[in-house]
């Protein structure tokens, strides 16, 4: 399984995705892979990486990307972050819809419980898809 994660920037919620996603097919030991993309790619926020070390989860090569980076042809699966997310992928790949709040628009004195929040919310996502477990 080789899953994308899409987003509008790839700055927070597609890399704290395809980091978790990492981890958990690592931890139980699934055959996949995982990438992130922007539509508009810019940087990947440094919180980002705090609260994926929070957690065990890889950082390296963790860099926002635009979506020809992404080895289409080997995507089985895709998971739009954001709404109005718009491509051309074979008909035949699956996507699904995350739509989540944007960690990086939240006031500053309440930013990294956003991203722990999203991290959060995205770790029960995927372990429920890749594991079967809540």
């Amino acid at each position: 399984m080789t899953l994308l994660f899409l987003d509008d920037d790839d700055a927070a919620r597609a890399p704290l995705a395809a980091g978790l996603a990492r981890m958990l097919a690592e931890l139980f030991d699934i055959d996949a892979s995982a990438y992130s993309a922007g539509m508009r790619p810019s940087h990947v926020r440094a919180e980002v990486r705090k609260v994926l070390r929070e957690v065990g989860a890889p950082i390296d090569g963790i860099h926002a990307k635009p979506l020809m980076a992404v080895p289409l042809d080997e995507v089985t699966l895709v998971v739009r972050l954001a709404p109005g997310l718009s491509f051309r992928l074979p008909a035949d790949v699956p996507c699904l819809d995350w739509h989540l709040p944007d960690p990086c628009c939240a006031p500053p004195a309440e930013r990294d419980d956003a991203y722990r929040a999203t991290r959060d919310e995205l770790l029960r996502r995927l372990r429920l898809h890749l594991c079967g477990a809540g």
